[in-house]
């Protein structure tokens, strides 16, 4: 058991991450008794989009329009759907469970699995900063099983969060290497793992991971003082540019990595809404007023670091993530910092925590007005406590280097009398605070206040026994179990599925009640879509495949839906969905859960019209619908001249639909004279059209819909979602990757040949 704890290979300690996470996660792993898939933004996002994108990569197809919701919308332009993420493709290998669906025990294994990934780049980082693989398996913990990285709550953040270290290690070592080529080689390798996390969705995390790079190359620039010498052998411009060459490849490479969904989102963004709450509704590429950035840690929340239950968890407003990695890591991180005080890194992961940690403190600290004011784009991350990632992310190396002083055989004590002092009266503090009211019965202590106490406790007796120079491993193993037990007591992400059901919050069980409603009405000829009369609404189009006129559950919409979300039956809503308990009469489906009415008002997905109105303002073409005595299926409000014939008479005009795909639409449309081909489906860049064969214009109609000109006769019109900014976008992601792949593989040539005997 001695070398398994000093000499074991770096592999083991790897591994030991699987068995750790999954007893740390039993509740969502090893029984079927609780979920992360409870909430209705966690069921009808993350698990709903799963789906989706699984359902499309089985049928050969990249999803990257969405037909099923919002009445059709961009799913690559909403960026945390993590449309380009290439991990998910794992998912697409597993079949559905018998209800048909992703099955959600595989969406907690799959968690369970980035945690995993999390600690072991975590790990990685912190053996290349130098500490034991004691110390770097502490940081691995502490990083993915508290803080952000544990309590973040959304997939798409937690998949972004864990590429962090990887990032970091690779700028390091691009930072430290002298010669030309081994420092664009891991920048260029620490910009993939950038990409990978602007793959994976987390935007607020991305921008966040660049402040990160940034600041460590300025840092480097302004702290490091390398030898006269050893910028000599850069022989490419000496140390200054090197570095702001290192960071400048690898903030490209990164850049470019992540280009297929950059520029789809920038390209969504242009045209789409941000809701911010109360405030309401700003264009998504408009910064957001300082005055509505109200979530933030309150000053006092700075003890949540010590005892993440203080002042009763009100040590925040709005959306506050916890930043607590354990109060024996938190303790160990101060020592990491007094006693490697004098190594580089160590210095600016403590200016990172500290910038952090103000940071998260929003309006009430001066560092978060001025980055707001002269940071590019930091408005978008918009929750001042979402910094507590970085926090954590500092934190949890520190930690790791005051495990190294506390395990170190060389130090007779790794604390100083101060710390020892002070550690000690808080000790008594602790006591007295649970002794009083153990005799005299007062004051009330909330119960995870004294968990806290207790912890505190028990971490002053663990650093008392190694300070002594019990550091084997014993003292090792009570350390990873007394973190593991503070760390699992304060992760309150999976819930318990029978309170759940009792207090009808269980968003997973709703959705999925409404399988039988939704396999009807997927029996129905169409094409059609359902508005669901329900709050919230279930996303039974993504998971289910049933198109509806809902919006979307992400953060933003397309302005041009907004116009006419209302427009029930100008958006082919034929059926309405509601809850069984609706009384009204003639329901044409019903089971236990749901009922489901027809509105024979409903328009078609397509008609022909012959009368069209120039009108470029879509918001005034939008109103048209509503005004007494316009009729959208005679007249057309188009944004530019088209030439249309009279109707005829009596006409028989048809469109008949013979493919309706993520990407794709194909119809047969007979027309008498020429006329306006119009679609409910939204207006949107990226769309092509062909009739017989040609290019064809498709028209702005009615403020948000589109239109394509037919001419008399039988005509096949497609419409394909083929945006220049996905071409664009993969090309330069290939680009980035295979490059990367090419000059390393030129590398591994030069030094084979190098090291040949002459």
């Amino acid at each position: 058991m001695k070398t398994f704890w000093r000499s074991r290979p770096a592999l083991g300690w790897v591994l030991l991450f699987v068995p750790v996470v999954v007893l740390f996660y039993w509740k969502i792993v090893l029984t079927g008794q609780f979920s992360l898939l409870t909430s209705a933004e966690g069921v009808n996002q993350a698990y709903s989009w799963t789906q989706y994108w699984i359902v499309g990569i089985r049928h050969g197809i990249l999803p990257l329009w969405d037909p099923y919701v919002s009445a059709g919308h961009s799913f690559a332009g909403e960026m945390q759907t993590g449309a380009f993420n290439p991990l998910h493709l794992l998912l697409a290998l597993v079949p559905f469970n018998n209800a048909g669906v992703f099955s959600p025990r595989l969406f907690h294994f799959w968690s369970a699995g980035m945690h995993v990934l999390a600690a072991c780049f975590m790990f990685a980082l912190a053996r290349e900063l130098g500490v034991s693989r004691f110390a770097a398996f502490i940081a691995g913990i502490c990083f993915s099983l508290g803080g952000f990285v544990a309590r973040a709550g959304w997939p798409d953040m937690l998949e972004t969060a864990l590429w962090l270290p990887l990032v970091f290690l690779f700028l390091i070592r691009a930072l430290r290497s002298e010669g030309a080529r081994a420092v664009v080689w891991n920048a260029a390798l620490g910009g993939l793992a950038l990409g990978m996390a602007i793959l994976s969705g987390g935007l607020h995390v991305v921008i966040m991971d660049a402040l990160a790079v940034v600041s460590a190359g300025i840092y480097y620039l302004c702290a490091a003082r390398p030898k006269q010498a050893a910028a000599e052998r850069a022989g490419w411009g000496g140390f200054r540019l090197r570095t702001a060459g290192a960071v400048a490849v690898l903030v490209c490479v990164g850049l470019a990595a992540g280009a297929v969904q950059l520029l789809p989102s920038f390209e969504y963004s242009k045209g789409a809404l941000r809701f911010l709450g109360q405030p309401g509704a700003l264009p998504a590429t408009q910064k957001i007023p300082y005055a509505y950035l109200l979530d933030q840690w309150l000053p006092h929340g700075i003890s949540v670091l010590a005892m993440p239950f203080a002042f009763n968890g009100n040590a925040g407003q709005g959306e506050t993530v916890s930043p607590y990695i354990g109060f024996f890591p938190f303790l160990a991180a101060v020592i990491g910092i007094r006693r490697y005080w004098g190594t580089l890194w160590v210095r600016y992961l403590a200016g990172l925590a500290v910038a952090a940690l103000l940071y998260t403190m929003g309006s009430f600290s001066l560092l978060h007005g001025v980055l707001y004011a002269v940071v590019p784009q930091l408005w978008m991350m918009r929750e001042a406590p979402r910094m507590a990632y970085l926090l954590d992310f500092a934190l949890a190396i520190l930690a790791a280097f005051g495990v190294e002083a506390l395990i170190s055989a060389g130090r007779a004590k790794a604390s100083w009398p101060g710390l020892d002092r002070v550690f000690l009266w808080a000790v008594v503090a602790c006591a007295a605070v649970l002794f009083v009211p153990a005799v005299f019965g007062k004051p009330d202590i909330n119960p995870w206040n004294t968990l806290s106490i207790l912890v505190i406790l028990a971490s002053y007796g663990l650093f008392r026994y190694m300070e002594n120079g019990n550091r084997g491993r014993a003292s090792r193993t009570i350390m990873v179990l007394l973190i593991l037990f503070d760390l699992s007591a304060c992760t309150w992400e999976p819930r318990n599925l029978i309170e759940t059901t009792r207090s009808g919050v269980d968003h997973l069980t709703r959705i999925l009640s409404a399988r039988g409603a939704a396999q009807f009405l997927k029996s129905r000829p169409g094409p059609f879509r359902v508005r669901v009369l329900a709050d919230p609404v279930p996303n039974i189009g993504d998971l289910f495949g049933v198109p509806m006129a809902d919006p979307s559950h992400g953060a933003t919409l397309p302005i041009d839906y907004t116009r006419i979300m209302g427009y029930t039956d100008l958006l082919n809503v034929r059926y309405f969905l509601t809850p069984a308990t609706e009384k009204k009469p003639g329901a044409v489906y019903e089971d236990g859960a749901w009922k489901v009415y027809e509105n024979p008002a409903g328009y078609p997905r397509a008609w022909i019209v012959h009368e069209a109105t120039v009108e470029r303002d879509a918001r005034r073409a939008a109103e048209a619908p509503s005004t007494p005595g316009f009729n959208p299926r005679r007249t057309a409000l188009v944004d530019g001249a088209v030439t249309l014939d009279p109707a005829i008479a009596d006409a028989q005009e048809t469109v008949g639909f013979s493919a309706i795909e993520p990407n794709r639409i194909q119809m047969d449309v007979l027309a008498d004279s020429r006329g306006l081909l119009v679609l409910s489906e939204n207006y949107y860049p990226g769309w092509r059209a062909t009739v017989r064969g040609r290019d064809a214009r498709i028209y702005r109609v009615d403020g948000a819909l589109r239109g394509v000109a037919v001419p008399q006769g039988l005509s096949r019109v497609i419409l394909d979602y083929s945006p220049a900014s996905v071409y664009w976008g993969g090309a330069l992601t290939l680009a980035a990757f295979l490059g990367t792949a090419a000059f390393g593989f030129y590398l591994r040539r030069a030094r084979r040949k190098a090291s040949r005997p002459a």
